[in-house]
Order: structure tokens, then C-alpha cells, then sequence
């Protein structure tokens, strides 16, 4: 029985193991389900990034949101054999950030796009995954994979992959106190704002002044060239979209189990449900400021998730960097199991296509999301877990000092 002793039977390296296999399977059942996507990338969502990129430069920007452009570039890059239209919902930042990848056709473009979007992953993965030892940190890459929000975000051609990619570089910058470019990295925001619509206020909470006075800068220059861009009626027009997805018409695929509001409505109970939990994330946020940010943007994140009006099922990718950053923070164990609680429910939404199954997990990452920050709120993070701590420091310890 020596071989069980073996350092490939060890818990880390099972874990590993464990983790790479489920990351196989993910992968392997997203293409099988979505596969097509490849052979037709206009079916992405990169696929609509580029075609409302096309829609500004060749009808103008002031037309971003007029249907009957939209309808005249969708005949003109050859219809609904080529690209799949659905309305736009998306902020004029976001066309413009694609405009280079327009003067290549779109298959190539979807590539070069997706090459984009793998070093994004590789960074955020590489920033708040433990560093020491390897093991560990080849776990959280596997751990990441096999969750079906990261691999078909990234299949998708999701620009939710460079927001967080965004919001972890902010995170690493307010480590080292570097405020005001965590403010600028938070820029980002203005592709998918409403995955971390309670990040800025979480700022001004933890009273990161700097970083949030960046970010107020940036923003007001970027929506005023995006209303210069658009025009009032353009604007009025993306407002009257955003509502219609925030209703969950059946035209934006939009899921109803993942939101106060798809569960509550859009009513008096989901309004006070929703004002409730952006309290609990205020306090749990303050609470927690001195123990540096990865909790209080954690809880920011969280937070988001809860009371935003609408969400994909890829934009749970989102709770999987919230947990990530978390655990930089050095966390009591029973917070540990918390986190592993809420990874086993994305575990299980990533296989949720029997009927009926997917309410109940909705229901329950949400409760534990409003778990998180009540723990956080009740007893907030001490200074412990200082060996834990150390496995996401930058160099090893030095144990004969």
C-alpha cells in the first residue's frame, strides 16, 4: 500500500486531479451543446459587438440604437445566415473598442478577439490565484474552467472576460495603493455596469477617495463622447432597451432565476428586498475596510449580483472572482466553507437543464450571496488566518529568519 503514499495521492494533488477532470467534462459539454459557435462565429456574442461596431461606422453613431440601421448593416454582412440580431443593448464604449477588429472579416476577427479574451482569463487567474505553492494555483485554474460561466463566456466572445480582468487589476492596484489607477481600471465597468453596479459606491465606503474620484472622472468624459456620439434621442432610445431587457423579454434570453427581481418581480417587495441588500453591502463593506479591499469588493460584487436588474447565466463567472478575491483576504474557516458551499451551487447551475432544477439553484446562490454579506456584516474579518494569508503573498516566507 505504499503507493498511496505517493505525492499524487496527497490532497492537493487530488484536488487538482478532481478539478482538471471536471474542467475536461465542462469544456467537453460545451461543445457539444454550443460548438456550432466555432464554425459560425457570428453566432457570438462578439459576433453582435461586431456588427453594432459596423452599424456606427458605416451609418453613423447617432444611428447606434435606430433598428432600421441596425436591420440595413445585419443585411449587409449577409443576414441571419452570418449574424444573429437581437437588440442592442450595449453602451456606445463598447462598439467603439471593437471598431479595430472590423477591418478583418469576422471569422478571423472572432479569433483574434478570443485571443483577447484568453489573456484576460490568464491575467485575472494569474493576479488573485495563489502564487505558492503551484499546486494550488493550477487548481484554481482548473477550479475556474469548470464552471460552465467561465469557458462559455470566453466561447461567447463575452466582453464580461475583460471586466474582470478590469476589476482584478483594480483590486491588485488598491492593494499596493496605487488609488488612482485602480480607478481608471475601473473604467471597465461601463461595458456590463450592472455585474458591479455597487463597486464605486463600495469605494466611497471604504473611503478609497482617489480611486473613486478617477473613476467619476473617466466616466464623465467617456458618457459625454458617448451622448455627444448618440445624440439625446439615441440616448433616450438605449434607455428604453435597457428597460425591455430589464423585464426579461423573451428577446434577450435573459434568465429569471438569478435576481431579486426575476424571483420578486418588479414590484414593492423586490424595491425594498433590493434597497435592503444594498444596506447589508454598505455595512458589511465598512465593516470589513480595515482588513484591506478584497472583502469590501467582494461584498461589492456580491452585492451587485443580488439587486442587478438583469443577468446572464455567463455573468456568474462574476460570484467566482468575488469568492477568488475573498480568500486573498485571509478567511475565518467557517467563511472558507462558505465560499466552497457557494462554488458547489455554480458547480451544480453549470448542469442545471432538468426542469425545474435551475429555479432552486438560483434561489440558493442567492441566499448564500445574502449569507456572505450578512456574515460579514454580523462578525466582520478579523486579522487571523495569517498562514492562510501567506499563500497569496507575492514571495514565499522566509522560515529561518
Amino acid at each position: 500500500m505504499t503507493w498511496l503514499r505517493a505525492p499524487f495521492f496527497n490532497r492537493p494533488y487530488l484536488k487538482l486531479v478532481v478539478m482538471s477532470a471536471l474542467a475536461v467534462n465542462q469544456l467537453w459539454v460545451l461543445l457539444e451543446n454550443h460548438g456550432m459557435i466555432l464554425r459560425r462565429p457570428g453566432y457570438s456574442d462578439f459576433g453582435l459587438y461586431y456588427l453594432y461596431a459596423r452599424v456606427g461606422l458605416h451609418q453613423g453613431w447617432s444611428h447606434l440604437y435606430d433598428a432600421a440601421a441596425q436591420h440595413q448593416e445585419w443585411l449587409r454582412v449577409g443576414g441571419d445566415a452570418v449574424v444573429q440580431w437581437f437588440p442592442i443593448v450595449y453602451l456606445p464604449p463598447l462598439p467603439w473598442v471593437v471598431v479595430p477588429f472590423t477591418v478583418l472579416p469576422l471569422p478571423l476577427a472572432y479569433i483574434c478577439w478570443s485571443a483577447l479574451l484568453v489573456a484576460c482569463s490568464l491575467l485575472t487567474w494569474r493576479l488573485v490565484a495563489p502564487r505558492y505553492p503551484a499546486v494550488d494555483r493550477w487548481t484554481a485554474l482548473a477550479s475556474m474552467l469548470a464552471i460552465a460561466a467561465v469557458p462559455y463566456a470566453l466561447l461567447l466572445g463575452q466582453i464580461l472576460i475583460v471586466q474582470l480582468a478590469a476589476i482584478a487589476v483594480a483590486w491588485w492596484l488598491l492593494k499596493r495603493r496605487q488609488d488612482s489607477l485602480a480607478g481608471l481600471a475601473l473604467l471597465a465597468l461601463v461595458f456590463k455596469p450592472q455585474i458591479a453596479i455597487l463597486l464605486p459606491v463600495i469605494l466611497l465606503v471604504i473611503g478609497r477617495w482617489r480611486a473613486l474620484a478617477a473613476w467619476v472622472a473617466g466616466s464623465g468624459l467617456i458618457a459625454a463622447l458617448a451622448v455627444s456620439s448618440t445624440g439625446l434621442n439615441g440616448f433616450h432610445e438605449y434607455l428604453r432597451r435597457v428597460g425591455d431587457a430589464a423585464s426579461a423579454a423573451p428577446q434577450f434570453f435573459v434568465p429569471s432565476d438569478l435576481t431579486l427581481a426575476g424571483f420578486f418581480g418588479r414590484g414593492p417587495l423586490a424595491l425594498g428586498l433590493s434597497v435592503a441588500v444594498v444596506g447589508l453591502t454598505l455595512v458589511a463593506a465598512y465593516r470589513n475596510r480595515r482588513s484591506g479591499p478584497a472583502l469590501p469588493i467582494s461584498c461589492a460584487l456580491a452585492g451587485s449580483m443580488a439587486v442587478t436588474p438583469y443577468l446572464h447565466s455567463q455573468d456568474l463567472a462574476t460570484l467566482f472572482l468575488a469568492g477568488g478575491i475573498a480568500l486573498t483576504g485571509g478567511l475565518d474557516r467557517w467563511r472558507r466553507w462558505m465560499l466552497i458551499a457557494g462554488y458547489a451551487l455554480l458547480l451544480a447551475y453549470s448542469y442545471w437543464d432538468i426542469p425545474g432544477v435551475g429555479t432552486v439553484l438560483g434561489a440558493l446562490i442567492l441566499s448564500i450571496e445574502i449569507a456572505w454579506l450578512l456574515a460579514l456584516s454580523i462578525v466582520p474579518q478579523s486579522g487571523a488566518a495569517t498562514d492562510r494569508r501567506l499563500a497569496f503573498t507575492e514571495e514565499p516566507l522566509d522560515r529561518s529568519a
